[in-house]
């Protein structure tokens, strides 16, 4: 149901190119090229759907001739310059969760499948945690619990870990640390220009400021040291699940908005606006996850408790199975392959309650007079301000540490046919969101996003600059640029 989705590690094209190279042709060229243990076939071949990662999202999946598996980086290496010479579009895939309409551009090209690269490493006395690119969040969120560790992981457990830092990386423990990518020490990557270099505060530090918010616009990581924190409430969560009647949203969101600016960085608040006739119409589900003792978080979340709720589920889960737990578990809806999903978002500056049941008022209408938008979900994460108020604003490319509400609006059809009604539906509730947001623009977290916002709402207008000049050092030929490009539409090189 809240599904924060993952993703694409390093994403690469040359904007609709139509592959000179047969597909046998670049089968046969790869394979004498790459390490014994790496994997290149067809994707006609059974091998593929075998042995090769599924997207989340075929709304607007790319389209390949090729996949192919690299053991080592310097294969990774080798895919790149490949394909770059050869004027061969790829997409680099570690959870395959990325489901921004952009990836669709994608025609004829190469699947780069990272899942040999998928090793999580803990070292507890030097609290840091090293993973390769395609780590699921699930196994990194158990391999740090057993060292008695934490650190921000998202609300899909089967996402890619390093492909979620790459764009920022929110999840509840985002009011405690804030990002993913605000804990990252270090990477592996392999750019644009076909070089493997190392990215941190010492190194590369430019292009370390881009990886973290932006980072799929410059190559793709293969290896991610990141540091890890020792263990809150000894490791344990309360979980609180609870289920409104549509009437008392109004009561809701002025409860969500008496939190803000003063929300407890233990404390992280989602709520899924949805449709359910079984339950009278419009429903709202409230998720809080607090990292400390029951009776302190029982009592922040009292008001919410007194309205009465329909259904309450209460539990001390360990830190490690929140998002598997949160919401009743619905959030593992995120991980089922080949779902027609239609995703639009918009970030919340405030909390404009009159603004919000309007909305939701206009939701119970609009569900109740057509059931084939009743599977849209609007989510709500309400993070505290403290954990991305502990790194300044210039240290990263990620530019939404303002953000009040990260809003996703979730449409899942189960045919192609309802795509575009839950499309327009989709459209129609960002607008209302924007509306109500406090800021003129519209701004979106760049891993929620559709694909048809404009640069400026991913990045910001005032990174837009930088972060542009930065393709021309680590990617000139601009390869990366099938997911939410920083160059958007018009980076594509001329006749390609």
């Amino acid at each position: 149901m809240v599904s924060i989705l993952s993703l694409v590690l390093g994403l690469a094209c040359l904007c609709h190119v139509s592959l000179a190279l047969s597909g046998e042709q670049v089968v046969q060229d790869l394979q004498r090229r790459l390490s014994p243990g790496s994997k290149v076939v067809l994707a006609s071949d059974a091998a593929f759907a075998k042995d090769f990662t599924p997207r989340f999202s075929i709304t607007t999946p790319p389209v390949f001739v090729v996949a192919a598996k690299p053991r080592l980086v310097t294969d990774v290496q080798q895919i790149v310059r490949y394909a770059s010479r050869n004027h061969v579009p790829f997409l680099a895939t570690g959870g395959g969760h990325g489901y921004s309409s952009t990836l669709g551009r994608l025609r004829h090209g190469i699947l780069l499948d990272l899942g040999h690269f998928d090793a999580v490493e803990v070292d507890a006395a030097a609290n840091t945690m090293t993973v390769g690119g395609a780590a699921r969040s699930v196994n990194v969120s158990s391999a740090v619990q057993a060292a008695g560790k934490e650190i921000p992981v998202g609300q899909c457990i089967c996402i890619g870990y390093a492909g979620a830092t790459m764009g920022g990386g929110i999840g509840p423990y985002s009011g405690l640390y804030g990002t993913q990518s605000d804990s990252l020490l270090s990477a592996e990557m392999v750019t644009g220009t076909g070089d493997i270099v190392t990215v941190s505060e010492a190194e590369h530090p430019d292009l370390f400021y881009a990886v973290k918010g932006a980072g799929f616009n410059y190559g793709i990581a293969t290896s991610l040291t990141y540091a890890v924190y020792p263990a809150t409430n000894g490791g344990r969560a309360v979980n609180a699940d609870m289920i409104f009647p549509g009437h008392l949203n109004g009561s809701v969101w002025r409860l969500a908005a008496s939190f803000v600016g003063r929300q407890p960085k233990e404390l992280s608040i989602t709520l899924a606006v949805g449709y359910d006739p079984k339950l009278g119409g419009l429903f709202l589900i409230g998720n809080f996850i607090y990292a400390g003792p029951r009776a302190q978080g029982l009592d922040l979340i009292q008001p919410f408790l007194d309205l009465k709720p329909l259904n309450v589920s209460i539990s001390t889960v360990e830190w490690k199975d929140v998002p598997a737990k949160a919401v009743y578990g619905h959030t593992l809806a995120g991980c089922t392959p080949g779902a027609h999903y239609v995703p639009f978002a918009a970030n919340l500056y405030r909390v404009d309650v009159p603004s919000l049941v309007s909305l939701a008022n206009y939701m119970d209408e609009a569900m109740s007079a057509d059931p084939a938008l009743r599977s849209t979900i609007i989510a709500w994460a309400q993070y505290a301000p403290h954990g991305f108020q502990r790194h300044a604003d210039a240290s990263s490319a990620f530019p939404h540490r303002d953000a009040v509400v990260f809003a996703q609006i979730d449409g899942f059809a189960e045919q192609a046919a309802q795509v575009p009604a839950l499309a327009r539906f989709g459209r129609d509730l960002r607008r209302r969101l924007q509306r109500a947001s406090g800021r003129d623009a519209l701004a979106v977290y760049a891993h929620f996003a559709h694909g048809d916002e404009a640069p400026e709402a991913w990045y910001s207008a005032s990174r837009l600059a930088r972060l542009r000049a930065l393709k021309a050092v680590y990617d000139p030929e601009n390869l990366f640029s099938y997911y939410n490009p920083v160059l958007g539409r018009s980076g594509c090189r001329a006749g390609a």
